[in-house]
């Protein structure tokens, strides 16, 4: 198991089951974590969860100024991950274009915009981990946003590696992963039935849970000699 010891991470969107988990799996390795959320209630919630090694602060990703204060507020940090996202399925036909938009708003517009403001804040000797998803290989009806976000999130870290360098950046590209996203797009039942199809189509016989993203961010915070990466854990969904 790698240490975090002594190491502080910011995650942004604590309260999704990716970015909670990823919390709970970094102060696991000893880390202290600073989360944010988009509201106070949220947010408390979160950290009485999480326990005495989080701290956090109200950020709203589509609010420029609220990302420059959560990033003031939190001081120096060490590693900056980036789960949080809005959910949004539709064809181009049908596609509500304002909610196009607020994708691209919190999801691509809100990671960069938080990575200039970490940067004020992080040693050269830390690490940036992005988020982007498989739909960006494997093509998914309804899932235009997401994978022009992600390509271009992935794009983006490639040449952040190169322009932050010695600080490292990578993304993780995570494929089916149950959360609560799912029954938010579709109920519940509809969303059990679609999980359920795709474990049996996946190679490892099941869909992802959020720990296992968790601990493909624990990896990419630990190892240093992975730069520039866009780290698939999708369970061998792109190759069916």
């Amino acid at each position: 198991m790698p240490s975090l010891t002594n190491q502080k991470a910011v995650i942004t969107g604590a309260t999704g089951g990716i970015g909670s988990a990823t919390a709970k799996h970094l102060i696991a390795l000893g880390a202290e974590v600073i989360v944010s959320a988009r509201s106070r209630d949220k947010l408390d919630t979160a950290l009485a969860e999480l326990g005495p090694s989080a701290t956090g602060h109200v950020m709203d990703l589509s609010d420029p100024d609220s990302i420059a204060a959560f990033f003031a507020a939190a001081g120096p940090f060490d590693h900056l991950v980036t789960p949080a996202a809005s959910s949004m399925f539709a064809p181009i036909s049908d596609m509500d274009l304002a909610a196009a938009r607020e994708i691209f708003e919190t999801k691509q517009w809100g990671q960069m915009l938080c990575v200039q403001a970490a940067l004020k804040q992080m040693p050269e000797s830390g690490s940036i981990t992005l988020f982007s998803g498989t739909v960006t290989q494997k093509p998914i009806r309804g899932a235009t946003m997401f994978a022009a976000v992600g390509g271009a999130t992935e794009a983006a870290a490639r040449i952040w590696a190169h322009e932050l360098a010695p600080m490292r950046v990578n993304t993780i590209v995570p494929g089916i992963i149950e959360t609560g996203v799912w029954s938010g797009l579709m109920g519940a039942e509809a969303a059990q039935q679609t999980l359920d199809a795709t474990a049996s189509a996946l190679p490892v016989g099941r869909v992802g849970t959020a720990h296992d993203v968790a601990k493909a961010v624990g990896f990419l915070i630990d190892n240093g000699f992975v730069n520039g990466h866009a780290l698939v854990v999708d369970g061998g969904h792109r190759l069916i």
